[in-house]
């Protein structure tokens, strides 16, 4: 029998992030393919007010969250962003340099677990908002020089080098809707480019280029005027650079040709004079540095950024949330069905997803988590549900977790408040209740609903 040995590529990650970026506006057949929606449920307290129990997928927990759900608003893509661990510069901190022989997102391991951490830290952010990544670190130095990008102020490779010795590629620098959106205090966010890994994209780099060359050993006895810097490998177009030494020793190498298609270079340094020089070329990523940052600085998850404010309205002006209650519960919701769109998936627009009552007026009021029946008991209804608002002034009873069939003309009852009034009309929820998939479920302690107030939720997925 053979022996197989398969990897999935941290690719396979980058792939997944990109593809629920532009899952929103997918189309098959000229129907949306995917779409997403955050959710909001759960309005009964858990046992300990400020311990949420921690999320379970068994069917029944499934089911049991599903049939909570009050309303289900869509996620856009401008709504979603791939984003990293926010790394700030420090001064005196040593950073790993980009190789490209070595697997830059190796994850960290303790106890002979995956941390989700990466082993290299080779990026930063600036000050600025400016991201870099770290073509060499000067041998190991501790870097004390911010880099930072300013147009014109350096090469046009845009690599910033300090007197630390530290090489930084500029990356891309974050804008002001961005950082509203999406930067905290632990991600930041990250641009994404279609089709970014194409060579013809960049063909004056194509397979890879040079940016840098490294000095690892400086020699010595050398002097500028005879020093042959040659970088060899399997390329189209030869990169180019010099030497600048220091008493005797060479300090640098100053890349004059970038070069192109490169695979694999090596470095050889040739002198009349001098010896112990060693050098080496990491070469860059298809299309260059730069070209896709989500998957050279190792994106592997999303951030979702959803604002429910006040009451909702839809776009006839319908009320979709109450705001006289509290919540402990938030999730993403994958592809559910409506009665309007059946058998395809829902539209793009927020639902809600109660069952609306119009009672009769009358004395008493129906107070929220409290069950409401029809039928001569509740050991005997014929439908049931599950009090999410009342509203007195109109007689509108919103119902969740609802069983039977419900009959107008008939007494509604309260089985914990002890109010009494008649069936009127009601609306059914046109999504549809256990459609979709739960793909995220967050418990939370209470989440007081007002009517001014803006809940506003990030939530990040990992791959």
């Amino acid at each position: 029998m053979a022996n197989n040995q398969t990897l999935l590529t941290n690719a396979s990650k980058f792939s997944a992030v990109k593809n629920m970026y532009y899952s929103p506006v997918a189309l098959v057949q000229n129907a949306l393919y995917s779409q997403m929606f955050c959710f909001l449920s759960h309005v009964d307290p858990w046992p300990d007010a400020n311990n949420p129990p921690v999320p379970l997928q068994d069917q029944r927990s499934l089911k049991q969250i599903m049939k909570g759900i009050f309303v289900a608003k869509p996620i856009g893509t401008n709504q979603m962003s791939p984003v990293i661990r926010r790394i700030n510069w420090t001064s005196g901190s040593i950073y790993d340099y980009y190789q490209d022989n070595v697997d830059m997102f190796e994850t960290n391991m303790v106890n002979d677990m995956m941390t989700g951490t990466y082993t290299y830290t080779f990026y930063i952010n600036n000050k600025y908002d400016q991201v870099f990544k770290c073509l060499w670190n000067n041998n190991g130095g501790a870097s004390i020089v911010e880099p930072y990008f300013e147009p014109g102020s350096y090469n046009t490779n845009n690599i910033f080098k300090g007197s630390d010795g530290y090489k930084w590629k500029y990356i891309y620098t974050i804008d002001y809707a961005s950082k509203v959106e999406f930067m905290d205090t632990n991600w930041i966010p990250v641009p994404i480019k279609e089709y970014s890994s194409n060579p013809l994209k960049n063909p004056s780099v194509g397979y890879g280029n040079i940016d840098v060359i490294n000095v690892t050993n400086g020699g010595s006895g050398y002097s500028n005027s005879v020093i042959t810097v040659t970088i060899s490998g399997d390329n189209t177009t030869q990169a180019t650079g010099y030497a600048t030494t220091d008493n005797g020793t060479i300090s640098d190498i100053i890349v004059t040709n970038s070069g192109a298609n490169y695979i694999t270079a090596n470095v050889t340094i040739s002198s009349s004079s001098g010896y112990g020089a060693t050098a080496i070329a990491p070469v860059s990523p298809i299309g260059g540095h730069g070209q896709d940052a989500l998957s050279e600085l190792g994106c592997c998850n999303i951030m979702i950024t959803t604002t429910f404010s006040g009451i909702e309205q839809d776009t006839s002006g319908t009320q979709m949330i109450p705001t006289d209650i509290t919540y402990y519960q938030l999730g993403i919701l994958s592809n559910p069905t409506s009665i309007s769109t059946s058998p395809d998936i829902a539209k793009p627009i927020i639902y809600k997803t109660t069952t609306d009552l119009i009672v009769a007026g009358g004395f008493g009021v129906f107070v929220s988590d409290e069950i409401i029946y029809q039928g001569s008991s509740l050991a005997a209804a014929t439908f049931t549900g599950t009090v999410l608002s009342f509203d007195p002034a109109s007689n509108i009873l919103k119902v969740l977790n609802t069983s039977g069939i419900l009959n107008i003309n008939a007494p509604v009852f309260g089985n914990f408040s002890n109010t009494v009034r008649t069936l009127l009309a009601y609306n059914l929820p046109d999504l549809v209740t256990l459609s979709g998939d739960i793909v995220y479920i967050d418990n939370r302690t209470g989440i007081q609903r007002s009517y001014d107030g803006i809940e506003q939720f990030k939530i990040v997925l990992g791959y």
